[in-house]
């Protein structure tokens, strides 16, 4: 049940939800006795009555509260009121570091240097109290606009000494950042958070996850037993010593990764440093797995670290100004990639003499002025509009028709249904004919035969007809015939990649027993075969 609306502890007004999961939802809400913004985590209702579930909730309180850091989200509160337990927590205003990667990924070096570096000082802190955070993800971690990277999340945090991992009989965390040794479901120490931000930060520079499957046991034997992709493949840009910070690690051996959290922030701050600006690539062996040694990365340490502090290098200048753009126009990929090429125009234009500065603007002038005419040419029609020729799409299905006149550029209008002899949902009628011109992007009506009343009655009486299943959010693998045949078409879809999102026939209609039914598979990539799903 929805908190929003209610006050809660008589000092909390929750305003509105701003996200969530299966354990608990975080809503904003306002602090009346101190006039200022919080976030409080609700746990789900129907939990309130599992001890186990509300101990872990109560868990992740103290784990977080035994905690003051800058990198650390704080806890300022905990309570409860009848049913309703929750955590009152520092309120961050920007958005979690997976939806910062799905924006603007693959991130820039300086941005990985300085969001990894807060990270890892979060974690050292946390390590250096004994707590071991165990589900480090860029869902966990919130990028505030000021550029202050924070941890959060606590949930199935717990002391160094604590050896239980499971919650249920099932591994806890997120399968994809796991460490080798959670996969395995043994001991899971300090070095498993520094596997798991080794993920975050290929994720990073890559854009991509080291490890991905169809299920999660897949992910978790791919971290136990498959090398990782060298992210110098994938984004060869980055400093090789960034690479190497990555590829150490995710060690599969927690004893040849980072020492400490704090080892590995070191390497991270050292980055930039001028004796490992030409750092050359890692050795490998034949059989593929990366050299154990990595050279480069000798007697930096701490003395290389104090020199990046006294560097002019501009870290973090990049996040701000990318978090300044999501704020005003959130998850627009267009408008960020025009934000940034006007804050390129306005450095460059920053450093230039007085008469190039004026050749600059009567350059950018007469562009703007270009592509004013351009835009307006291109609505108005100016130069003569494209024309598409109708193909003859009477006697293809519904389906076929309206991929036929997509590929044309014509897109379909109005859809009429009436009784004929050809088959149900059969194209009997198209508004305009074959060969006829169209501007692209207009449209035609078509009317589909929805069959013979007299003779759907008689082919009900012949035929054995058997009920369509429903196969909606289910898993590809799962999906399988009850009667009939299954026909997968892959289409991009907002649901889950592998699910499925719609059938036809539709769950519960009939369908001719060895018959064929059609399960469209949300796949963001273009399909094996271009049939849109129903009503597309």
């Amino acid at each position: 049940m929805s908190v929003e609306g209610r006050k809660l502890g008589d000092r909390y007004e929750v305003i509105s939800r701003v996200g969530g999961g299966g354990m608990a939802v975080v809503y904003k809400a306002r602090d009346v006795l101190l006039n200022r913004y919080v976030a409080i985590k609700v746990l789900n209702e129907s939990l309130s009555n599992d001890s186990e579930f509300v101990r872990r909730f109560s868990r992740e309180a103290q784990a977080a509260a035994s905690l003051s850091h800058p990198s650390v989200v704080s806890v300022y509160d905990v309570g409860q009121e009848n049913h309703t337990h929750y955590i009152v927590m520092e309120y961050i205003e920007g958005p979690t570091l997976k939806e910062y990667i799905q924006q603007y990924s693959p991130l820039t070096s300086e941005e990985i240097v300085s969001i990894a570096s807060q990270i890892c000082d979060a974690l050292a802190h946390a390590h250096e109290n004994q707590i071991v955070h165990r589900d480090i993800k860029p869902h966990n971690i919130l990028l505030g606009y000021n550029g202050r990277a924070k941890v959060t999340d606590f949930g199935i945090a717990r002391a160094t000494s604590s050896s239980t991992i499971t919650q249920a009989g099932s591994v806890m965390g997120s399968v994809h950042y796991f460490s080798p040794e959670q996969a395995r479901g043994g001991l899971i120490g300090e070095k498993s958070d520094i596997y798991s931000l080794g993920v975050v930060l290929y994720e990073m520079v890559t854009g991509e996850l080291p490890f991905d499957g169809d299920s999660a046991i897949s992910v978790a034997m791919k971290h136990l037993q498959e090398p990782v992709i060298d992210p110098e493949k994938l984004n060869p840009d980055v400093p090789q010593s960034i690479h190497h910070i990555i590829l150490k690690a995710l060690e599969k051996d927690p004893d040849q990764r980072f020492e400490s959290a704090r080892a590995m922030k070191h390497e991270l701050d050292a980055v930039f440093h001028y004796d490992r600006m030409e750092e050359p690539p890692l050795r490998t062996h034949r059989d593929g797995d990366l050299d154990k040694t990595i050279p480069a990365m000798k007697g930096l340490g701490h003395a290389a670290t104090e020199e990046s502090k006294k560097s002019p290098s501009k870290v973090g200048d990049q996040t701000l100004a990318n978090l300044e753009r999501l704020r005003q126009v959130p998850a627009d990929k267009d408008q960020t990639m025009l934000g940034r090429t006007v804050v390129w125009l306005e450095n460059v234009q920053a450093n230039m003499p007085w008469w190039q500065k004026l050749l600059f603007g009567l350059f950018t002038f007469f562009v703007i002025i270009a592509l004013a005419v351009f835009a307006f040419d291109a609505v108005m029609g100016w130069m003569g509009q494209d024309t598409a020729e109708v193909p003859d799409v009477v006697g293809k299905s519904r389906a076929e028709a309206v991929e036929v006149l997509k590929d044309k550029g014509i897109s379909v209008g109005d859809v009429n249904e009436e009784p004929s002899s050809e088959k149900k949902g059969t194209v009997i009628e198209q508004s305009e004919q074959e060969g006829a011109e169209l501007g692209e992007g207009e449209s035609i009506d078509l009317t589909v035969s929805t069959g013979s009343e007299k003779a759907g009655e008689h082919e009900q009486e012949q035929k054995e007809m058997v009920e369509v299943k429903d196969y909606i959010g289910e898993w590809e693998s799962n999906i399988q015939g009850a009667g009939y045949e299954i026909e997968i078409i892959y289409w991009p879809h907002s649901s889950k990649t592998g699910k499925a999102f719609a059938s036809d026939p539709a769950p519960g209609e009939k369908v001719e027993k060895g018959g064929t039914v059609r399960v469209w598979i949300s796949n963001p990539t273009e399909g094996k075969k271009k049939i849109p799903p129903p009503n597309q």
